[in-house]
């Protein structure tokens, strides 16, 4: 507790060590491993690996197995608890939306989960050799018989480019979403969205593999949707916008990785896309809820261990008065390095470590001035070196799935911004948050429900520049923080039709024009740090229920039709949030997730 007269930046913000009984020795030992045996520390441990690695591929060498990566000759990968055999190619990123990839999650083959081609699910997108799923429920023998037009729709890419010497493979398809909406709780307001773009992907040779996407947007939205493009100057889910008619706004997006697998062992990539760390439908570690941006992944496979380095640059848009004003100025960028470690402990369990860091990397001109001990690529170092509560942002957070039987699973995440100072559950700093959820799969589909919850101020810093944030969106849950929150969902699916049925409802403790509750990530950590407690502010109530009826077309880029209905209501003492009840229709190819249920 802070004594009367105390602020929060006359306090230095705390390590997590400083609350042990032996803090003095543990911060002398810490400052002594940084300056002196840090370097050391980093290139045994690294010698320790590059040996065991060396070790597994001679007993997998021995053995005549691939256990994961670009196959020399075609390995076996188990989905849906049945053996598959795959074609040599590397390893593609499979797309982000997840009624389209959940079948990847359900429980597998429990005696088959650590041998070759067991798929980690943990860190997304998915890597996995270039036929997915979905291909091998077609019967390749029927494909021939059906005319070219009929193929092209229904069954295959739009374009498809082989050398003669099978070293080189591209497809290209184009991306579309055109929507119609109606808003029947808004005066009958009519909404549209038109989207259109170009997916090109492929490989060269067993090593490479790559991938292109860029969308074209303009669009109308729902009111609360309006209002947080105003407020933010973005759209949910993308990037910067500009006016379009009367009332819509056009906007762009693009994303493109090069992929780079050396050995079986090994991936390597670089792009500009998004991730998605968890298992569950929300991510409070990293989701896919903000914009793309540049990142650098690093994925290594050795025994029962899947291990991924990524690091990236992020924008503050509103760091520059000029943007403020809807003025094109300087963003402020920011970079981010995150580690993820996935232990399959036994072929039931499977647990993940996370340590993720964001600081700012550009002074007021933006020129870059980048701390190379910041990438540390081993997990944990840096929580020990400048502690969770220093000027850099630094999250740790662990993971769970647990597969119960073969049709049910359990998983779950934690996430810690910050420790409580002497066992103070009421301070600022008891910034945590915590994921439960279950998954039932059959063959007609899954059923799943989730429960988030995180307290106040938990991914804001002291400076606002250094929120966990990205174009001015949460990297973890869209609802921000001093939420909780439970969401159901059903997914049914036979033959081509699938039935979509969600149901989300959430409190939150809102800020108001003058005080910030730590629900706004974007605002730096108040002085006032005297008993915080969850749902603190302006206490409202989120309900938010979507049903669709699709029916797909082409999978190899989910190509659909689909016919559904949503239903938002946002109620506090304000009363300042109108309800929607929106009516749609969409013919479109869905593979990212796009969230609007805030």
């Amino acid at each position: 507790m802070m004594q009367n007269g105390e602020t929060a930046k006359s306090v230095k913000r705390h390590s997590f060590l400083s609350s042990w009984p032996l803090r003095n020795s543990l911060q002398t030992w810490r400052l002594t491993f940084s300056k002196k045996y840090k370097f050391q520390f980093i290139v045994l441990l690294g010698s320790s690996f590059l040996n065991s690695v060396n070790a597994q591929d001679k007993k997998t060498d021995s053995n005549k197995i691939q256990n994961w990566g670009p196959p020399e000759s075609s390995p076996t990968y188990i989905i849906d608890g049945q053996k598959i055999k795959s074609e040599s190619a590397p390893p593609y990123n499979h797309f982000l939306n997840q009624e389209y990839t959940d079948d990847f999650n359900r429980p597998q083959d429990f005696s088959d989960s650590s041998g070759p081609g067991y798929v980690y699910t943990g860190f997304k997108p998915l890597l996995f050799p270039q036929r997915p799923w979905y291909e091998w429920r077609i019967n390749d023998s029927l494909l021939k018989k059906e005319s070219l037009f009929y193929r092209k729709l229904f069954q295959e890419n739009l374009f498809i480019f082989d050398d003669s010497a099978s070293k080189f493979h591209a497809t290209l398809d184009p991306l579309f979403n055109f929507q119609f909406s109606i808003d029947r709780s808004d005066s009958n307001k009519k909404y549209y969205q038109n989207t259109r773009g170009v997916l090109i992907q492929g490989n060269i040779g067993d090593k490479f593999a790559f991938s292109s996407i860029f969308w074209e947007n303009q669009e109308d939205y729902p009111t609360y949707l309006k209002n947080f493009v105003n407020e933010y100057y973005v759209v949910p889910g993308n990037g910067r916008t500009k006016s379009f008619g009367t009332s819509g706004f056009d906007y762009s997006m693009s994303e493109a990785y090069l992929s780079f697998s050396p050995s079986s062992h090994f991936n390597f990539q670089g792009g500009y896309g998004k991730n998605f760390i968890g298992d569950g439908y929300r991510s409070l570690l990293l989701s896919d809820n903000s914009f793309a941006y540049p990142y650098i992944r690093i994925t290594t496979n050795f025994w029962h261990i899947q291990y991924t380095n990524l690091y990236t640059e992020f924008i503050d848009p509103f760091a520059d008065p000029a943007i403020v004003t809807n003025v094109e100025g300087l963003f402020q960028r920011k970079a981010g390095a995150f580690q993820y470690l996935s232990w399959d402990i036994i072929p039931q369990v499977e647990w993940g470590f996370f340590q993720g860091m964001i600081w700012t990397a550009g002074d007021q001109y933006n020129h870059m001035s980048f701390n190379v001990n910041y990438f540390d690529p081993v997990i944990g170092v840096n929580s020990l070196v400048y502690g969770l509560g220093n000027s850099t942002n630094v999250l740790l957070g662990s993971t769970l799935k647990y597969k119960i039987t073969r049709n049910f699973m359990a998983y779950g995440q934690l996430v810690v911004g910050d420790f409580p100072q002497s066992g103070n559950m009421q301070s600022i700093y008891n910034q945590t948050g915590y994921q439960a959820g279950v998954k039932y799969y059959n063959q007609y589909g899954e059923v799943q429900l989730e429960y988030n919850q995180v307290r106040p101020y938990t991914y804001s810093n002291s400076d606002s520049l250094q929120s966990y944030s990205h174009y001015d969106q949460a990297l973890g849950d869209p609802l921000g923080a001093n939420f909780k929150e439970l969401i159901a969902i059903v997914n049914l699916r036979y033959r081509h039709f699938s039935i979509h049925f969600q149901v989300n409802h959430a409190l939150e403790g809102l800020d108001s024009t003058h005080t910030n509750y730590g629900n706004n990530i974007f605002l730096p950590l108040p002085n006032n740090n005297a008993n915080v407690t969850m749902l603190q502010g302006i206490k409202s109530t989120l309900n938010y229920m979507d049903v669709h009826i699709s029916y797909l077309l082409n999978p190899h880029t989910n190509m659909n039709l689909t016919i559904g209905v949503s239903r938002r209501t946002l109620t506090n003492s304000l009363n300042n949030q109108p309800a929607m009840t929106l009516f749609y229709f969409g013919f479109r190819t869905s593979i990212e997730n796009m969230y609007v249920d805030f």
